[in-house]
């Protein structure tokens, strides 16, 4: 049995994502997305997922990276964000992290999406990947498992270790359709290739807007995911090849 993910990252990022993501579920494969909950235009993203979009699995993309300011008060935190804004990007963040500040920011984040969406996330994963640091992992994995919750296993080491940890991950994760690899040849060629189980696609869709333009160097390229991922031609090639499409709320 072959089952796809189709999971868009940076939902709520801003208008253009937002409706862009809509419109690759609706008239494409896209089966879930992970909201960008700090962001200003998540609140009317889920909203209008909620409402246009019902069946699309609509999960958190836990934020410690990206230089924004944090969903606690600042001081609370002042590891995870030094001088009240969190760090560029992954490698930025310090080796050691306070598990303290991890699960109060996680948390707080959970909470915010829940007060807009009525109802807990139906997955989490991370920007930037920031999951696979060792400190966070532990409190990502731990607040996870408490809420019953399935999580990106973003590499193969991470799947063994949240498995361990009794989570619901996917068996694979493919992160390849991004950038120069953001391709029909390349899309058709994972779903020609994928394994048995349940594999999880990383996506970014999005329509370009001035602030997706001012705020990212990934633009462009999110216009010609969503074209890709509408093509007629893929659920055909899934039925071909015996893919079922699936949202995070069937693991």
């Amino acid at each position: 049995m072959k089952r796809l993910i189709v999971n868009a990252d940076d939902y709520g990022r801003t208008p253009g994502i937002n409706e862009g993501t809509l419109e690759a579920h609706l008239k494409g494969i896209v089966t879930s997305a992970t909201v960008m909950i700090l962001e200003h235009s998540a609140p009317d993203g889920i909203r209008q997922a909620l409402d246009r979009a019902p069946r699309l699995s609509l999960g958190l993309h836990f934020v410690v990276t990206g230089g924004g300011t944090p969903a606690v008060a600042s001081p609370s935190v002042p590891t995870l964000a030094p001088g009240g804004r969190f760090v560029k990007d992954a490698d930025a963040l310090p080796l050691t992290l306070p598990a303290d500040e991890i699960r109060r920011e996680l948390s707080a984040q959970l909470a915010v999406f829940e007060a807009i969406a009525g109802r807990p996330p139906t997955h989490i994963d991370s920007h930037h990947h920031s999951a696979l640091h060792a400190s966070i992992q532990v409190v990502f994995a731990d607040v996870a498992r408490e809420r019953g919750l399935p999580v990106r296993a973003a590499s193969a080491r991470a799947r063994e270790i949240l498995r361990a940890e009794g989570l619901v991950v996917p068996d694979w994760f493919l992160e390849s359709f991004y950038a120069n690899g953001a391709t029909r040849e390349n899309l058709k060629k994972l779903v020609e290739s994928l394994p048995d189980g349940t594999s999880e696609l990383m996506c970014h869709p999005g329509h370009v807007d001035d602030e997706l333009t001012r705020g990212s160097s990934y633009s462009a390229e999110r216009a010609r995911e969503i074209e890709i991922l509408c093509d007629p031609e893929i659920p055909q090639l899934l039925d071909r090849f015996g893919v079922e499409l699936v949202g995070f709320d069937r693991l």
